[in-house]
């Protein structure tokens, strides 16, 4: 089986592409600019995901994708281009999955899609921990991306019988960058992490969820939380919420550090179950 991976050179690509090759999977990874470390194992290709005849092109002969390629955050491109470029990405590589008669795919959404994460006026859950199912009002041109993106995976999954899955994955951390400076204060001071909720995500965790994503029966687009079952902070959950989300329903219990992003769903139709915690890596 041979999976297309776009943005395979960033972050989570890389991983992605390890995990895959790790479980004996062909891959293909698609990139912007020539990758010059592409793994010998790996059969790389360049793809504007703008350019529609270029991503069809791409995904030609592969029987699955995994869509990374896109702008990380609202910051550095102007707006519009962070916006036209994360929906129009996802638009070109579902679109040619379906002319091509490619049925599976899994594509990167974010929990920016809430609303909470880069919002330009204080914006708080409703309820926690935080489902697919709470309410996205994302007031920045990334996370309108995310939540668009996520739109067109519905319409595409529908027009074509695609099995889609958006994932919501959150803060990204490499092995071996736990004890990077900007991580490592905030899990001492939650005033640092309100800005989503105090999720993370391994990078290890992130790309088994898109592995399972392609492999893992379900029928049409569904939309998944990805994060580690703890938050990362040394403060107890219910007291975060007690402090900063006063007004938040909660609707489960907030035993020790558990997640306020609730990945039940994802652990239901993926077998999605986080390994990794920030507390085994710091000291």
């Amino acid at each position: 089986m041979k999976i297309a991976v776009t943005g395979a050179n960033g972050n989570v690509g890389r991983q992605v592409l390890s995990e895959l090759l790790t479980h004996h999977y062909e891959v293909r990874a698609l990139t912007l600019a020539p990758w010059e470390e592409c793994p010998d194992d790996v059969e790389p290709m360049q793809v504007d995901v703008k350019n529609f005849d270029q991503v069809k092109n791409g995904l030609a002969g592969c029987d699955a994708v995994i869509h990374l390629a896109a702008y990380p955050s609202p910051h550095g491109p102007s707006e519009s281009e962070v916006f036209a470029n994360n929906v129009m990405g996802v638009y070109h590589v579902l679109l040619a999955a379906g002319e091509l008669g490619i049925r599976r795919a899994a594509c990167a959404s974010s929990d920016c899609a809430y609303g909470i994460t880069y919002s330009h006026k204080d914006t708080r859950p409703i309820y926690v921990p935080v489902d697919e199912e709470h309410p996205s009002a994302p007031d920045n041109c990334y996370g309108m991306s995310k939540l668009a993106g996520e739109q067109v995976a519905e319409g595409m999954a529908k027009r074509f019988d695609l099995t889609v899955a958006s994932l919501r994955f959150t803060y990204v951390i490499r092995p071996g960058n736990y004890a990077q400076s900007e991580f490592s204060r905030s899990t001492g001071d939650p005033e640092l992490g309100p800005w989503n909720v105090w999720s993370y995500i391994d990078g290890r965790d992130c790309a088994r969820a898109f592995r399972l994503a392609i492999e893992r029966p379900f029928t049409g687009h569904q939309v998944f939380n990805i994060a580690a079952a703890e938050q990362r902070t040394t403060v107890p959950t219910a007291e975060l919420v007690s402090k900063y989300y006063p007004d938040a329903e909660i609707r489960k219990p907030l035993d020790g550090f558990r997640s306020l992003l609730d990945c039940t769903k994802a652990a239901e139709l993926l077998g999605f179950v986080p390994e990794y915690r920030w507390r085994d890596f710091v000291r």
